[in-house]
């Protein structure tokens, strides 16, 4: 019975396996136009003849650049601002980017972050007579540049004027000191997967062309990705390598982590000086070192008496005698020997070398 409802249940299976739909979807660029939209952008400028350069974080713009195509979410500060409209002033041409210039945003998604322009941007923008409107969409498939007519396909969010309450536009170019800003509210116009399309491709040309000046281009695709952002994406694997070296450091380190200890320590081999240490040490216990200062005791009177003696001072004071010889008080000589036991280890050391200083003098015929 089971085995005939199993092979009941097969060949159901199996023929419903017959027919499928096949379809194909394009979801995006792989290597490294994924990770850079302006990749193409970068190599027409490069057929062009023009050197290029490409960036991901802000880079203050220097004098051998002649263009840079940035996203004006990068300009987010007065210092950033300032540097590069003085930039602009000797003669550059820079190129902002409000829409669809976010380097992280996917040319086939349809979601687009909101773009936050500052007001340092937004100044000096209104300065060179290009007011920006957040918010009021425009849309165009033409743009006109330096007398020359381009079709494109735009659409963006947020649009440029000449004045405040003037026509809505996603393009404007103005001249600035030296320089030119201009600025395109689509970025997609040069993004990979829109740059072959209509015109688009020649406006960035006629850009480039437009400042006479030979030097590099440059892009930056740094915009609109945050601190938090970046530690959200990318740090977690650090922070799951850094535990798990916490957990095998434990395990190494902490007896409730590691291995069970032997219950029998191994024996130490002991040095000599460790034997000797231990025998001063038992000596020491047994009779306060009177056993070790013995010797040298009767040495010292032996020799003692023998010298005195020889020099005619056999009735002088014993005591005297020795301390002249050694350089010491009477008081340490006397101590020194009749003494019975040192109070403490200090006091035998002290009395050891007294009796050292008078043995060695002693053995010394010059002063004999």
């Amino acid at each position: 019975m089971i085995r005939g409802l199993a092979l009941f249940l097969t060949a159901i299976l199996l023929a419903s396996c017959g027919d499928y739909i096949e379809e194909e979807r394009e979801i995006g660029y792989k290597g490294r136009a994924r990770v850079n939209p302006w990749l193409a952008a970068e190599k027409f400028a490069g057929r062009m003849g023009n050197e290029t350069k490409s960036v991901i974080s802000w880079t203050a713009p220097a004098w051998e650049e002649s263009v840079w195509i940035i996203p004006a979410a990068s300009l987010n500060n007065a210092s950033f601002t300032r540097r590069t409209q003085s930039w602009v002033d000797d003669g550059g041409h820079l190129i902002l980017l409000i829409d669809w210039a976010d380097a992280e945003t996917n040319d086939w998604s349809r979601n687009r972050p909101p773009v936050e322009l500052m007001p340092p941007l937004i100044t000096m923008l209104e300065d060179v007579g290009i007011h920006v409107k957040k918010d009021e969409s425009a849309s165009a498939d033409q743009v006109e540049f330096l007398g020359r007519s381009y079709r494109v396909d735009a659409t963006s969010e947020n649009s440029v004027a000449k004045t405040k309450n003037g026509d809505s536009l996603v393009f404007m170019s103005e001249e600035s000191g030296e320089g030119r800003i201009t600025v395109v509210c689509d970025g997609r116009l040069f993004r990979n997967r829109w740059i072959g399309d209509h015109d688009h491709a020649a406006l960035l040309s006629a850009l480039i062309e437009s400042t006479g000046n030979e030097g590099i281009v440059g892009f930056m695709r740094a915009s609109g990705l945050s601190l938090w952002d970046m530690l959200r994406k990318h740090l977690w694997p650090v922070l799951l390598g850094l535990a798990v070296w916490i957990v095998l450091w434990l395990w190494k380190n902490l007896s409730r982590f590691g291995p069970v200890e032997s219950a029998s320590v191994p024996s130490v081999l002991r040095g000599y000086e460790h034997h000797l240490e231990s025998l001063g040490d038992f000596q020491w216990r047994i009779d306060k070192g009177a056993s070790l200062l013995a010797p040298l005791r009767e040495q010292i009177v032996e020799l003692g008496q023998r010298t005195s003696h020889r020099a005619g001072r056999r009735d002088d004071d014993f005591f005297q005698y020795l301390a002249d010889r050694a350089g010491l008080p009477r008081e340490r000589v006397f101590r020194a020997l009749a003494e019975a036991a040192p109070a403490d280890a200090a006091v035998l050391t002290r009395t050891t070398a007294d009796l050292q200083q008078i043995l060695k003098v002693l053995h010394n015929p010059v002063n004999s």
